[in-house]
């Protein structure tokens, strides 16, 4: 897999046009940062290259949707299974036990058998991300991931995103995050458009 090229992509919500024409190449290496102001379409941007929005013109290249995990900006923890379960469930029988291991990447070894209505937001966000990266896939598409997670936490839990070596998309505004990134696509929009660095 050798980059993402994405061309022409245009999208609308009924009469809203939100992507026209939207271009961009990107090595599919490492973490790239998407910045951009709030309902610019980055959120759009990500559910298109996730399969769960259909383009109505315009191409994408170089990932298939199945082979892509996404974190949406909403946890979608499950009230009724408590931390550990919310990864384990999610793999494979015969790789449950590394359960303990995403716990570690989350620093919530100590929450593991509570529920998530006991979790803070920071909380409930590192959890949810841990489960996403659990999933595997050859790309993540993470939508604001350190969402109420304090500074330091997020730079730790941002070293053990790159140690695991798969590409990602982050969808952000923190600028600790952006800077912590091997690339940044700065965006503007609606509707979406890059912005050239000066």
């Amino acid at each position: 897999m050798d980059g993402l090229l994405i061309e022409n992509l245009s999208f609308s919500y009924g009469e809203k046009c939100v992507i026209s024409n939207f271009s961009l190449d990107l090595p599919l290496t490492g973490m790239t940062a998407i910045s951009g102001p709030s309902g610019c379409g980055k959120t759009t941007l990500l559910r298109l290259l996730a399969g769960l929005e259909k383009p109505s013109g315009g191409s994408i290249k170089g990932i298939k949707p199945e082979e892509t995990v996404i974190l949406f900006q909403e946890d979608r923890l499950l009230p009724w299974r408590t931390v550990r379960e919310q990864i384990s469930d999610v793999l494979p029988k015969g790789r449950r036990a590394e359960a303990d291991q995403w716990l570690a990447f989350a620093e919530l070894e100590k929450e593991k058998d509570v529920y998530p209505d006991a979790l803070s937001g920071g909380m409930a966000r590192r959890l949810a991300l841990a489960r996403c990266c659990a999933l595997g896939g050859k790309l993540l598409l993470l939508d604001e991931p350190f969402a109420g997670v304090d500074v330091r936490r997020r730079a730790r839990m941002m070293e053990r995103l790159k140690k695991l070596g798969i590409p990602a998309l982050l969808a952000t505004h923190e600028q600790d995050v952006v800077a912590a990134c091997q690339r940044v696509v700065c965006l503007e929009g609606p509707p979406l458009r890059v912005v050239p660095l000066v």
